[in-house]
């Protein structure tokens, strides 16, 4: 099965070469799809920024599901990887609740970076659980109107700072 997580451009980790996003994470107050039914080694999880640029692509080295009492639990689950210690993104989750990771391996970049998806509403995973919602998600897209047009450029900025 595919997925798509979807992280703020500031929550993006790696080098101009390679993603280092570590980990997928959805923390939620009640139970969403990723952690009703979890991510399993093999499956390819799609990376897209805020906005609906499709940038990285990696494969689930092993998934976990969880309910937490204390979102520390799920973040000490991420410990060695760039996003434990990036305290934004932890920041302003539920403080018990339900959560799924999955811990990944394979990352790549896209080339070139693509819009996909439909607008996100606030999920940070989504399960391609059938070819329509596989389609929706990662068929190319024109770019949109407004604020996020300039989401390309500012990822390669974000890229060519990066060693």
């Amino acid at each position: 099965m595919d997925h798509v997580v979807i992280r703020k451009l500031e929550h993006l980790t790696g080098s101009a070469n390679a993603p280092a996003l570590g980990f997928a994470v959805e923390t939620r107050d009640r139970p969403g799809p990723a952690h009703k039914t979890g991510a399993f080694e093999g499956d390819v999880v799609w990376t897209q920024v805020h906005g609906g640029l499709i940038v990285a692509k990696a494969k689930v080295r092993i998934g976990y599901v969880m309910e937490y009492s204390n979102v520390e639990e799920v973040r000490a689950r991420t410990r060695g990887s760039a996003l434990h210690g990036m305290a934004d993104f932890w920041k302003g989750r539920p403080r018990y609740g339900y959560a799924a990771l999955a811990a990944l391996q394979e990352e790549t970049w896209v080339q070139p970076p693509y819009w996909g998806g439909p607008r996100t509403y606030g999920y940070e995973w989504v399960l391609l659980d059938d070819a329509k919602k596989r389609s929706s998600w990662l068929d190319k897209r024109e770019p949109p109107r407004g604020d996020a047009a300039d989401l390309p450029t500012r990822f390669r900025r974000w890229q060519n700072a990066r060693p």
